[in-house]
Formats: structure tokens, sequence, C-alpha cells
């Protein structure tokens, strides 16, 4: 497999244990990276920091069960310095939500990530991972907890 296809399943993986639910699993792939806010400003730096954004706050309900998700990553551009065995990649991503089988499934926010990565004893690992808010839906506020956090809490 290439390094390109492990990065991409790497950000894949993200998508799988968020909408899972799995802050554990979460802090760990970002166990040794910085997760950022679209002005730069860090929001978690390493795996406690990353656990307690995913298991706690807001991000409870969207993760532990309260609502379905869907973190849908697409449109994904690696580039992979080998040599010096890191990485960058920008992507696009929606999240849908569900709310009940009897109404739509609504996608309620919108972005890019701009992510960095380093191999570490052969495997490549989150350095860090920016979180680009480019459109917000009808729930975002309330999936967000309020309208003034779009730049702390998004997906």
């Amino acid at each position: 497999m290439s390094a390109q296809d492990d990065i991409r399943n790497l950000m894949f993986r993200y998508c799988e244990l968020i909408d899972a639910g799995d802050a554990d699993a979460l802090a760990d792939l970002f166990a040794d990276a910085a997760i950022v806010a679209q002005d730069g400003t860090p929001i978690a730096r390493g795996r406690d920091e990353a656990r307690n954004m995913y298991g706690g706050g807001n991000r409870r309900e969207r993760t532990g069960g309260g609502r379905r998700t869907k973190h849908i990553t697409t449109n994904v551009f690696v580039e992979v310095g080998e040599d010096a065995g890191t990485a960058v990649a920008r992507s696009y991503w929606v999240l849908l939500v569900s709310t009940s089988p009897d109404e739509p499934i609504r996608p309620v926010l919108a972005g890019r990530y701009h992510d960095r990565f380093t191999r570490v004893d052969g495997a490549w690992r989150f350095a860090e991972r920016a979180y680009l808010v480019d459109l917000t839906g009808s729930e975002s506020a309330a999936m967000l907890g309020g309208a003034a956090s779009t730049t702390r809490n998004q997906s």
C-alpha cells in the first residue's frame, strides 16, 4: 500500500471513530498531534486534551449516541515527502445528522481539513489537523453548542 493510501485510511478511520463515539481511540489518533481552529488557535494538543475534547461538552451528544452522525471526507489530496517522513493533506468534509428515523437525513456542516502527518516507526500519524468550516446548516448551532462556538468545536 502506498503512503497516500495509508494516510487516506487514517483520515477515514477518524470518521469511523467519531461516528462510533470512541473518544479513547480518537485521542490515540491525536496522541502526538495538535488540533487547531480555522485561525490556527489550538483546540487540543496530545492524547489527554483530545480525549477531553472528544468525550466532553457538546460533543458528548454527538459521540455518545444522542444523535446519529456520519462524517464524510472527500476530495482527499495528499502530498508526501518520503525522505522527510512528512505529508500534508487537504480534503472536504460534510457532517450528516439523523435525529429520528421519521425525519430526513440532513447535512448540517461542511468544510475542509488541512492535515499534517509524520511517519513514526513506519506508521503515519497525525501531526496537526486544522478544521475549516465553510457552510453551516440550520442545526449547526445546536450541534456546536451555540453559534459563537463554530471556530472551537467543529466536526
